[in-house]
This record gives C-alpha cells, structure tokens and sequence, in this order.
C-alpha cells in the first residue's frame, strides 16, 4: 500500500509538471512553441542520459554524448523558416492556435519522415551525423568493453536511445502544437492498454494459457491480460480517434479515411504493449530494474514514457497513409 501511495504521488507531480507545458505550447502562439521546445528538448535530454548513462562510457563522455540529441531536434533546417515559397508557415502562424490534423500530418512527413531539406538539399542529415559521431565516440573507447557482444549491445542501445526518444519528443511537441485532444489520445491508449491488461491478468491470467506472455522480458505478463487489453484498446482507438470523423468536429479528428483507422485499430494496442516490452528488454540487458530513480516509485522517464513513445511514433506513421 505504500508504494501504491508513492507511485500516485509521483505520478500526480509528474503530470503537475508536464501537462502545462501542453497548454502552453498550444495556447500561447509562438512563444509558447519556443518554450514548448525547450521543455521537450530538455525532455529528450534527460531521457536519453538516463538510458544512456548504464552504457560503461564515462559520466562526462555521456553528460556531453547526451547534446547529440540537439541534432535531431535542429534538422531539418526549412522547418524554422517563417514563410515558405512567400506564405506564412503555418506551424510557426501567430494568427490561431491548433492545426488541422490533414496539415500537421504533412509537417509529419517532412519534419520527421526524412523530407528535403530546402537548405541542405539532403534528408536524412540528422541521422547520418548522429551514426557517425557515435560511432566514432564508441571507436575511440573500444578497449572499455571486454567483447564484441558487449560493445554492440551498448553502442546500439546508445544509438537507437539518442535517435529514438528526442524523434519521440519531437513528435510530442508537435501534436501538442496540433490539438490538445491528440496529446489526450496518445497518452490514454497506454493508459487504457495497461490498466486492462492489469485487471485482465489478475481475473483470467495462466486460466486459459499457462505459459506467460513473455517470461524472459516480464515475467508478470500473461497472455489472458495481453488478449484483453489489446481488445479494449482497440475498441479505445476506434472511439477516440475516429470520434471527430463520425460527428464531422474538426477538433476531434485524428484518422481521417478508413485506411488510418483500420491500421490503427490492428496496431496502435499491439504496439503499445511492444514499446513496454521494448524498453523491458532494453534493462534486461542492461541487468537493472529502472532506468534511473527520478520518479520515486516508478523509476525513468522512459519507465512512465516506453508505451507512449511507440504509440506517438505508430501514430504520426499512420497519418501518412492516404
């Protein structure tokens, strides 16, 4: 009972810190945004660093490794431009707060999916120097790891911690510039998917299947909660995010032809539980529980942000289906 106590309690203080800074981002124009990408660049950071720092390079190689993620937050370069081929750029607009969902999810596909830069003429910039100068960084201390298996399980863990969660980020920043009901939808499906899962699990858990549902990574999971919460999530999907679709309200919108929906409802609860697992596996490997003690009585961020994470990056890939 009182660690349920403690994980409330840090979990209200979490959302006390965070959730403003959706409202701020949203509501407050261009200085809002400018903050906004403070905060969920700073976010990022911390993030990375806290995933990063179980990887046997030394604190301050990590400490100073951990900016990289400034490379993935800047490119591309065309993004911050105030107007484009004459008009105002929409994202960065003064003139109303929110975008439709059919504009930002072509922000998506240029910002995050690898469009041409209009300065650098290239695509994928960001990635390429963050693969170089990582790979560089763990070339340079290869004599710290005793094998091989040990120096790739770290440099690609590093990696895929120093692109992946400040893309997710980023991802963040810009549904919550888009609508606060988008925010509100990426973070319930994990919510919805967890919570079933549990009391799935606790009702009919090794009833129907004995073997669990992935006993190497978390040996808690049965495959009856798993079943369950993927039923309830999709049902979640379909109400939520095609609720605007059904009623014709704009600001309930998030999958916008039936292609969207139809993959949404098949992945959005499975990946929601694989990003679990996902990061599960990535302290398995590392042989730790959490990935830092910030959060008093559930670790990380990326202990409280794993679900989530995957569901906005499957998100934002499913509003690029036409």
């Amino acid at each position: 009972m009182k660690n349920v106590k403690l994980r409330v309690k840090s979990a209200l203080i979490l959302f006390a810190i965070v959730i403003p800074f959706f409202f701020i981002t949203y509501f407050a124009k261009v200085p809002g945004k400018v903050i906004g990408m403070a905060f969920f660049m700073f976010f990022s950071a911390w993030a990375s660093y806290e995933v990063i720092v179980h990887n046997k390079l030394s604190r301050w190689i990590n400490i100073l490794t951990v900016f990289l993620v400034c490379v993935i937050w800047a490119l591309p370069l065309d993004w911050y431009q105030a107007t484009i081929n004459g008009e105002a750029n929409q994202f960065w607009s003064t003139s109303k707060t929110g975008i439709s969902i059919q504009d930002l999810s072509q922000w998506m596909k240029h910002v995050i999916y690898f469009g041409k830069d209009q300065f650098t003429k290239l695509r994928v910039l960001g990635l390429a120097i963050m693969f170089v100068l990582v790979t560089l960084l763990f070339l340079i201390n290869l004599k710290k790891y005793e094998t091989t298996g040990a120096f790739l399980k770290n440099y690609l863990i590093t990696l895929f911690a120093l692109i992946f969660i400040p893309t997710f980020s980023k991802i963040l920043f810009m549904f919550s510039v888009g609508g606060l009901y988008f925010i509100f939808c990426i973070f319930l499906i994990p919510i919805v998917v967890d919570t079933t899962a549990y009391f799935g699990g606790r009702l009919l858990g090794h009833k129907l299947i004995k073997r669990g549902f992935a006993p190497h990574i978390s040996p808690k999971k049965t495959w009856e909660g798993a079943i369950v919460s993927y039923i309830f999530g999709a049902l979640f999907v379909f109400v939520s995010m095609y609720l605007g679709k059904l009623t014709n309200n704009q600001t309930f919108t998030i999958l916008f032809n039936y292609k969207q929906l139809i993959v949404a409802i098949f992945i959005l609860p499975a990946i929601s539980q694989i990003g679990d697992l996902w990061f599960s596996g990535i302290k398995r490997l590392y042989k730790i529980k959490d990935f830092s003690d910030s959060i008093p009585g559930h670790g990380g961020l990326m202990d409280r942000f794993d679900s989530v994470s995957f569901v906005a990056f499957a998100t934002s890939a499913i509003l690029l289906i036409n």
